[in-house]
């Protein structure tokens, strides 16, 4: 255990009085703060906190103890405070993994832009649709499309995407509509993103229930390229509102079933939990969130 972390996990859960709280503002998962603050009651041999299954009240003992927990981490910082460049904790690099999805470009830009007072910060800016580890490949934050996000990610939750099966009235016209979507996968031209870690396309989800598409007309690695592909007259594929809304609207594109049918999605900016998260992290992290929010409808 190492004392100086526990202490500041235990002066924080006495001041919120919660263990998952406590664990969100040190970007560790709750069970980390749990097994650390036993650990810092089996040294003392004194239970600092009461709990149940919903809450945490501080004990006589752990009441008493705050103070001169405080007091020690105050002179810590004294000590080891003046020893610390705020330049210096705001260079270096941050690695983003993030999808191949239309208009991040401009993301980027943003971001970059947004940086310009933190020139000495380095942007990794990877993407693709293979899922990247963030222990082997150091990745320090994450943009996903995602039913719900990893219990490992400290997640921000930025848009639902709804992904209506859309095809062009060209298309309609020449195959007609089917009856269902397993008659779809099964007789008509369909498409989807290419899956990396199967080599084949993605299955379309429906629910709980995934479709895999046997003979695909279209594969392709890229979102545009695929609305392109339906637009073109050439496949029925599912394609986020956010993206095809402007062809609905003109008639160039219809859905081809009802809301029942379509699958939710979430875009999700993450990062996941570590001991110590660098600040030049926790500073790209929020201006990603601010450009998401107000970029992605």
């Amino acid at each position: 255990m190492n004392r100086l972390d526990a202490l500041k996990y235990f002066v924080i859960a006495a001041e919120v009085l919660s263990l998952k709280k406590t664990a969100a503002r040190f970007s560790v998962s709750p069970q980390v703060i749990t097994r650390v603050i036993a650990e810092l009651e089996e040294d003392l041999g004194e239970p600092l906190f009461k709990r149940n299954t919903r809450s945490i009240t501080l004990t006589d003992f752990g009441e008493a103890f705050v103070p001169k927990a405080v007091r020690f981490l105050q002179e810590e910082e004294q000590l080891f405070g003046t020893s610390k460049n705020a330049e210096d904790e705001l260079c270096g690099t941050v690695r983003i993994t993030l999808p191949s999805y239309p208009y991040f470009d401009r993301i980027l830009y943003r971001l970059l832009t947004a940086l310009a007072p933190y020139p000495q910060i380095n942007i990794e800016w990877r993407t693709g649709f293979d899922i990247l580890k963030t222990v082997n490949d150091q990745i320090d934050i994450g943009i996903r499309i995602s039913k719900n996000p990893n219990e490992h990610w400290i997640a921000k939750k930025i848009c639902a995407l709804q992904e209506p099966i859309v095809a062009s009235p060209k298309l309609i016209a020449q195959t007609g509509l089917p009856k269902d979507m397993f008659e779809l996968v099964q007789k008509f031209p369909v498409g989807n993103i290419f899956n990396p870690n199967s080599g084949k396309a993605w299955d379309w989800c429906i629910g709980d229930l995934s479709i895999p598409l046997a003979n695909p007309s279209v594969v392709t690695t890229d979102l545009k390229s695929l609305l392109q592909a339906v637009l073109a007259g050439r496949i029925f594929a599912p394609i986020t509102h956010q993206d095809c809304q402007c062809y609905l609207d003109s008639g160039e594109l219809v859905i081809v079933f009802d809301n029942h049918e379509i699958e939710i999605w979430s875009f999700y900016l993450y990062r996941p939990y570590q001991t110590i998260t660098p600040k030049r992290v926790l500073l790209v992290y929020e201006i990603l969130e601010k450009i998401l929010t107000q970029s992605i409808r």
